[in-house]
């Protein structure tokens, strides 16, 4: 069944998504697992394939940043270098609200891979209420001195090209919070990683800032703009996301159906039993459905008709879809499924923070009830 909305173009770029994947990623799996994070050379090489700021520059047609997506999801690694690629959307952040001077310093080496971006917003003590951030930057004459502490950040041990979070008028809540510009080397910033179960090859970061002086030109927008920011780009996010969802499901259930049909129990073949057949329809069906919903999404989105209610919904469906196919097809393998050498283990375990991350399963709920109760 064709999928909606995708030109001779756009499956032309998926192929070569999918082909550079399988160049450059999947044979260096283990090595990215053991190191914790992708290395630098794999940015370069992403960024000389065309592969990094896809959403926001020429045509900006968010449909090959979609497509990218979903082929990541489909990686051994699925959400964890998904993770850290799909953090090329602070590019929008530049791109859509940094000066000229910004965009003449960083954007060439952005796209080429020389930097590697992350968003420090999360904190030890502040997750989904993201007005309740504690990091200052304060006015020194023509700079910023920030302090704080952020946590949970994608790509935030590796990335050398920060856009922080903080606030420069306290009183005034999430109306007080700024986005500002850090590069790493600055001094009074400290980077490292956090480990996390399923995310071994995932650049996961705690980064601590003391002291750290920037001038004011570093300000993304301008003072107290920080939520529009976060805002503009939560559309997008919410659909990436989804498509990776949507990828990693779509992988196990290929590598699920070729074992089932060669596993044998009880002189029979697993795909043979009518229990096995329920499952793997009840995943196809999942599956099917969230095609739709992305590509509609897509296209809603490019009409300027996507809400942040549909963007809630997306993100809920899609999350908790891969929760359910991953269980299934790791259920299907058996004690095979839980090898550590088994993408599907890795998958299974990768995919359980998505329903965490970005905006927890209950925030989505929250936002679908405003919604019907506006």
């Amino acid at each position: 069944m064709a999928r909606m909305g995708y030109s001779e173009e756009h499956e032309a770029f998926r192929h070569t998504v999918r082909s550079f994947l399988d160049r450059e990623h999947e044979p260096y799996l283990r090595q990215y697992e053991a190191k914790g994070g992708l290395d630098r050379d794999f940015w370069k090489k992403a960024g000389a394939a065309g592969l990094l700021g896809l959403a926001h520059t020429g045509e900006g047609d968010f449909t090959y940043y979609a497509i990218m997506a979903e082929e990541l999801g489909r990686t051994a690694g699925s959400a964890t270098t998904g993770s850290s690629l799909m953090a090329d959307v602070a590019t929008y952040i530049l791109i859509g609200h940094g000066t000229q001077g910004q965009k003449d310093r960083y954007l060439p080496g952005v796209l080429s891979g020389e930097w590697t971006q992350a968003m420090p917003l999360t904190e030890p003590g502040v997750g989904s209420d993201a007005t309740a951030i504690a990091a200052t930057a304060k006015r020194d004459g023509d700079d910023y001195v920030i302090n704080g502490e952020k946590y949970f950040i994608s790509n935030g041990a590796g990335a050398n090209l920060l856009y922080v979070v903080a606030k420069t008028d306290p009183a005034k809540g999430g109306r007080g919070m700024s986005v500002i510009i850090v590069e790493s080397d600055t001094p009074g910033v400290a980077q490292s990683k956090i480990p996390m179960i399923g995310w071994r090859q995932g650049d996961t970061g705690a980064l601590n800032f003391d002291n750290v002086r920037v001038p004011v030109t570093n300000l993304v927008g301008v003072e107290g703009g920080a939520m529009k920011i976060l805002m503009d780009t939560f559309l997008e996010d919410r659909i990436q996301i989804a498509a990776r969802c949507l990828g990693a499901a779509s992988k196990a259930l290929e590598l699920t159906l070729d074992y089932v049909k060669q596993r044998k129990v009880f002189d029979q073949r697993v795909i043979d039993f009518q229990n096995s057949q329920f499952m793997l329809a009840d995943c196809r069906a999942d599956i099917r459905i969230t095609e739709t919903m992305v590509d509609t999404a897509m296209i809603r989105l490019r009409n300027k008709e996507f809400t942040f209610e549909d963007g809630a919904i997306l993100k809920l469906w899609a999350t908790q879809m891969e929760g359910r196919v991953l269980d299934r097809c790791v259920q299907l393998f058996g004690g095979a499924g839980l090898m550590d050498e088994n993408p599907i283990a890795r998958m299974w375990t990768a995919a359980r923070i998505q329903r965490i991350y970005a905006g927890t399963d209950e925030l989505q709920k929250v936002a679908i009830a405003r919604g019907m109760l506006a």
